[in-house]
């Protein structure tokens, strides 16, 4: 231990002397002709911190709570003034950034102008799209496919994962049956040799390109076909989980709250369902292992992964840190496992397998009760049924339809091939419905021009039950598409609301910031 210091170590030392400065210091005085000491001035008390925090805070906590009836359905006009305001900085602020970098004048606008003069001057042979069949895409039409099927997914991803869990579920609508169709366009073509499996190709699954021996469809020739689309859409939703993040890492740096991250701590400190344990648990992870947290995190199908993001903008993790964390766990580790399960359960190996398991259960349900149920031939048939129904709604090109076809015009007995999944009596009725609908000239018969009439205005491409007017899926169909549209308009509402709501919590912060200077002037 050190000594204490001669004067101010010992506590009975430094009473005597204070007191003994205390008598010199009178003594002085008293030689100036002062009777008593002079006493200095007490300053006024000063409002207390805690009070000036307690106002700031009342004042934050009022702004918030008028902040959440910003909405289309509570202030529609508010919320569009709001919302527009904030689009349109967004925009000018965009546009800014892309006039005054130097990569947009030195780099992209040269590329820019050089891609047009190839296209429709110097060699338009080099766009030329393909003929299914016969020859395949011209080199620079293969590549702006590969820039707008790149786009397609990724543009899907984002849509999955942004809105702070109010995203639209593209993997569900558009990922996972791609994945169907891959795998059994594979098996109807008896090869993956020359498929093509690009979503927007006009040769899609198109089994005239194909080529090559039976026994390449097997599980990791599928998963190679469907990897890249789902990798692509995995990367996506990675760049959807950025607004989170990037809302809460602004907050923090700006010196205030994040209250949506705070809210929800809130509301999951509050109860007690598995939810909201589950969201309590991510944020506790991800503060105690950074990175490799973030990866395991992103890596499996979370519903609280935005709370994983408002997190790591609290804590002001470095911006890469937790993009390539949140790229590397959805974009390759997440979607390749959805892959790999969806392509054993579109296979034929996989439903094999659970046949077998069918297999079983009929041998011991016969065993105690003495009657086959015959489960094996009940789920094959159900499954051709299925299959069936998702051929017909298979999309393709008008054009697709007649490649087989020298004079390109389908007759009545020609039309009656394209369901023959279906009993020969609806065959028939299916064929004359067809005729009688887009036959426009009378000849019994469909030319290209005719079908390209049932083409939707959207895609321009067709499938055989909406070439049937009166096919039976067809309500159905009608109200899959009014689903539809209802999750794209509560998610552009979300969306709306959120950017409302964001540009008004910039006024209510000033109005803080305002207080916050009087009370310091005080």
């Amino acid at each position: 231990l050190k000594p204490f210091p001669p004067r101010w170590g010992n506590p009975r030392r430094r009473a005597f002397d204070d007191m003994g400065d205390s008598a010199t210091a009178s003594a002085s005085l008293r030689r100036r002709g002062d009777a008593t000491p002079r006493a200095r001035p007490v300053p006024a008390p000063a409002a207390p911190k805690s009070q000036e925090k307690d106002e700031v805070e009342n004042l934050r906590s009022k702004l918030a709570g008028e902040r959440q009836n910003i909405k289309l359905t509570a202030a529609p006009i508010t919320t569009v003034r709001l919302f527009t305001i904030s689009a349109v900085e967004f925009l000018i602020y965009g546009l800014r950034k892309v006039l005054t970098s130097m990569y947009t004048w030195l780099l992209a606008l040269p590329l820019l102008a050089g891609y047009f003069y190839l296209k429709l001057v110097y060699a338009p042979e080099l766009f030329e799209a393909p003929v299914c069949g016969v020859k395949q895409g011209a080199p620079l039409w293969q590549f702006e496919l590969a820039i707008y099927e790149a786009s397609w997914w990724i543009i899907l991803g984002v849509l999955s994962s942004v809105g702070f869990g109010t995203g639209l579920h593209s993997g569900m609508m558009f990922l996972f049956p791609h994945v169907l169709q891959v795998v059994t366009a594979a098996e109807s073509c008896g090869t993956t040799e020359g498929l093509i499996v690009w979503y927007q190709h006009p040769c899609k699954l198109d089994c005239s390109t194909t080529s090559g021996p039976d026994d390449t469809v097997t599980f990791f020739n599928l998963w190679c076909k469907v990897t890249i689309p789902c990798m692509l859409w995995g990367f996506g939703t990675a760049v959807g989980e950025l607004p989170p993040y990037l809302v809460s890492k602004a907050a923090r740096q700006s010196g205030s709250t994040d209250e949506e991250f705070a809210k929800e701590m809130e509301d999951a400190k509050t109860k007690t369902d598995v939810f909201n344990r589950m969201k309590l648990w991510t944020v506790n992870f991800t503060e105690q292992h950074g990175f490799l947290g973030i990866f395991l995190l992103a890596s499996w199908p979370n519903a609280a992964f935005d709370m994983c993001g408002m997190c790591c903008g609290y804590l002001l993790m470095p911006f890469w840190t937790f993009f390539i964390a949140t790229a590397l766990g959805k974009g390759v580790v997440k979607v390749n496992g959805q892959a790999v399960v969806f392509v054993n359960l579109f296979g034929s190996a996989a439903f094999e397998v659970l046949l077998k398991g069918f297999d079983s259960m009929n041998s011991l349900i016969e065993a105690m009760l003495g009657k086959d149920l015959q489960l094996r031939a009940v789920i094959s048939n159900l499954r051709a049924k299925l299959l069936a129904k998702f051929h017909q709604h298979n999309r393709m090109h008008p054009e697709h339809l007649f490649h087989n076809d020298d004079d390109k015009r389908l007759e009545f007995h020609e039309i009656c091939k394209l369901y023959d999944t279906e009993e020969e009596e609806k065959k028939k009725e299916i064929a004359y419905r067809v005729l009688q609908e887009w036959d426009k000239n009378g000849d019994k018969a469909l030319c290209v021009a005719e079908v390209k009439n049932a083409a939707s205005v959207t895609d321009g491409k067709i499938s055989l039950s909406s070439l049937d007017p009166g096919a039976p899926t067809s309500i159905l169909k009608v109200c899959w598409e009014l689903f539809v549209a209802a999750l794209i308009l509560y998610f552009l509402v979300s969306i709306m609301n959120q950017m409302a709501q964001s540009k008004q919590a910039e006024y209510d912060e000033a109005k803080v910031e305002e207080l916050k200077k009087k009370s310091k002037k005080k």
